[in-house]
């Protein structure tokens, strides 16, 4: 008689692998956006962080709402030209 064992694995989604809280770094390269622009961001009060010791933590699930709030780029075609 044998006996199987099965293992169950938590479905990995982007929403389980987000931290909840991250560096810097971290928003950058979630986000996509400057260090710059993340800056001024957390400046004008969009973005929301934590000090802990030195270090800034970005609360992502906050700015990721907040860059998902953004009006949507307006991108045009480019125009044509015309062979000379």
């Amino acid at each position: 008689m044998t006996t199987q064992t099965q293992t169950q694995t938590a479905p990995t989604t982007a929403a389980a692998l987000t931290p909840k809280f991250g560096t810097i770094d971290t928003w950058i390269a979630l986000s996509g956006m400057g260090r710059r622009t993340t800056y001024d961001e957390l400046g004008r009060g969009n973005l929301r962080a934590v000090k802990v010791g030195t270090r800034t933590l970005i609360n992502i699930e906050a700015g990721l709402a907040w860059l998902h709030s953004q009006p949507a780029a307006k991108i045009r075609a480019p125009k044509q030209r015309i062979a000379a």
